[in-house]
């Protein structure tokens, strides 16, 4: 139930678009049993007419976060640092079968391209792991494909 409740809360959470770019930092306690929080920065643009929201966090608070909410967590290379979730939804509902590509662009140039993979358990994103070890500007690119039809959409994150 608690699992639910969860999962619940945080796709209420990730499914109301706001003004493309906005940055959004969380605090959110995942159990009252235990005094545990994470980090998740969200950001919402369009591409389109769909809405893109990126949920942002260290691979450190990952796994704070899977441990409590009682799953395991995707396995990630030892040289990337963070986990990033891609929700795509068109008019209030989820897309879930797109095939979705991501690049991120660090500070200094360097581009690193993942296909996403898609996550229907609980949180129904598309999710992946970066490497993103400098502090600054990376410029996130999303580039999905849903039928026969390209859809594209972008937005900066910093890493402090």
């Amino acid at each position: 139930m608690k699992k639910l409740f969860l999962a619940i809360a945080l796709m209420f959470t990730a499914s109301f678009p706001v003004l493309a770019g906005m940055k959004h930092e969380h605090s959110m306690p995942m159990s009252s049993m235990e005094d545990m929080k994470h980090q998740m920065d969200t950001l919402e643009t369009k591409a389109d007419e769909f809405d893109l929201s990126l949920d942002i966090m260290t691979h450190k608070d990952y796994q704070k976060m899977m441990k409590v909410m009682k799953m395991g967590p995707m396995k990630a290379s030892s040289e990337t640092t963070h986990h990033i979730a891609v929700s795509i939804s068109k008019d209030n509902k989820k897309v879930d079968d797109a095939v979705v590509n991501m690049k991120v662009i660090s500070p200094d140039g360097k581009e690193e391209i993942h296909v996403l993979t898609y996550n229907p358990d609980m949180m129904y994103q598309y999710v992946g792991h970066f490497n993103m070890p400098k502090k600054g500007k990376y410029q996130a690119l999303v580039l999905f494909k849903t039928g026969e039809e390209k859809h594209q959409g972008g937005m900066y994150y910093e890493v402090k």
